[in-house]
């Protein structure tokens, strides 16, 4: 319960950098706000069984991938062309 102010979502060092690496090299970008958070959840229980059990009165209001992160980056990965390169399941793997 520790990560739920950031809905239990995290990111990478490397992932960041690479985040505003693309922020500074979009042209007309101007003023933003964007999401910088890797894809997936830091549970190692699927994000829809993760939330029905720690936030059961919470809606789900779209489809969610199996550890899909509940804080979004889908603008960043839209404007931006940005692309999760460190999830943290590779460094830890059985998790």
């Amino acid at each position: 319960m520790s990560r739920k102010r950031n809905a239990w979502s995290y990111i990478d060092a490397r992932d960041l950098g690479e985040i505003v690496h693309l922020c500074l090299q979009k042209d007309g970008l101007g003023f933003q706000v964007f999401n910088a958070v890797n894809d997936t959840i830091t549970a190692t229980i699927p994000t829809r069984e993760f939330l029905a059990r720690y936030c059961p009165r919470v809606p789900i209001k779209r489809e969610l991938g199996e550890f899909e992160a509940p804080l979004s980056n889908r603008k960043a990965r839209e404007v931006l062309g940005f692309a999760e390169q460190h999830d943290w399941r590779k460094y830890l793997p059985g998790q």
